[in-house]
């Protein structure tokens, strides 16, 4: 009964993780967040040509320009959850209490909202802010690697920022060190944000779209998709010395027949059966074509096929 009992719990609570992953997704329609925090920082340093592809490709899904990509998560983000789950039970947060995934913002701009949704916040006014990091790096590279999510807390009226950084195993999840960080208040890069917001906003007004990249770079990608595309390469590597041997092989044999008239050879389980070299004619489309272009647009000279999706590493 007691099994049964967790089962429901871990189910109900579960949904409701993925329910409010896929609310927050939603919320990269016309807004930026604390996760978008260094686009900006970038813009406000050297302008809109300073923009990645997949920058370009944020920006359209904010504007509505392309779709917003669903996606599940992995073992790290589930990790993630799993430690601001655990954090809950060890921050004392105050005798205020707390809220978690509190949404704050700042309307900023007039073509977009600016806002993030803080792990925790407490105090009196809700604007001390907590933020959870469960990241296998010592935690001045944390701090250095999310500064600009952290000041982005600020620029929205926070008036404290912690750090609460965790390291230990993912999968299975277990917390193996925690450490409390406060994070201090940098005017500078603060006014950074702001201009690239301005700049944004002004060049959105006037007109400007970003370009719809059409190829993700690969250190974007979420950790399955880096693997896949991995394992992809090292087959086809693969591939390519199997087929290096292949040839080899299969010269060695043409070559034997060749030179002693045999048209195949006999094996235990196999036989090869070799065939002579033929001519042959085909008709060059392209070329008549070209010699007569009026062909191009008869339709009743045309096949038209549709070929399934796929994917391809070159």
């Amino acid at each position: 009964m007691k099994n049964q009992e967790n089962f429901a719990t871990a189910v109900v609570a579960n949904e409701m993780a993925q329910k409010h992953a896929e609310e927050i997704q939603q919320t990269r329609v016309g807004g930026l967040g604390g996760s978008d925090a260094a686009i900006l920082y970038k813009i406000g340093v050297n302008g809109l040509s300073a923009l990645s592809a997949t920058d370009n490709k944020r920006l359209a899904i904010m504007l509505g320009l392309a779709p917003v990509e669903a996606w599940q998560g992995n073992a790290a983000t589930n990790a993630g959850h799993a430690f601001e789950d655990f954090a809950e039970t060890v921050v004392p947060f105050g005798k205020y209490g707390y809220k978690r995934e509190l949404r704050i913002e700042q309307q900023l701009a007039h073509n977009f909202k600016t806002f993030a949704h803080a792990d925790f916040a407490s105090g009196s006014n809700m604007r001390q802010i907590t933020e959870c990091k469960y990241v296998q790096d010592d935690t001045d590279k944390v701090l250095e690697r999310y500064k600009y999510q952290l000041q982005w807390y600020f620029m929205l009226g926070a008036t404290t920022v912690t750090l609460f950084h965790g390291r230990g195993n993912v999968e299975p999840f277990e917390v193996l060190e925690t450490y409390v960080r406060p994070v201090e208040r940098d005017e500078e890069m603060i006014a950074v944000l702001r201009a690239g917001i301005k700049t944004l906003d002004d060049a959105i007004s006037n007109g400007w779209q970003p370009a719809i990249p059409d190829k993700a770079m690969i250190e974007d990608t979420p950790a399955v998709v880096a693997a896949a595309f991995a394992d992809l390469s090292d087959i086809r590597q693969a591939e390519a010395e199997l087929k290096a041997r292949k040839d080899t092989a299969q010269k060695t044999l043409k070559d034997y027949c060749e030179t002693f008239g045999y048209t195949g050879i006999v094996g235990a389980e196999r036989q090869l059966i070799y065939t002579r070299a033929t001519t042959s004619k085909t008709f060059d489309s392209a070329a008549f074509l070209k010699d007569n272009p009026q062909y191009y647009d008869a339709e009743k000279y045309w096949k038209v096929s549709q070929r399934s999706a796929s994917v391809m590493l070159k």
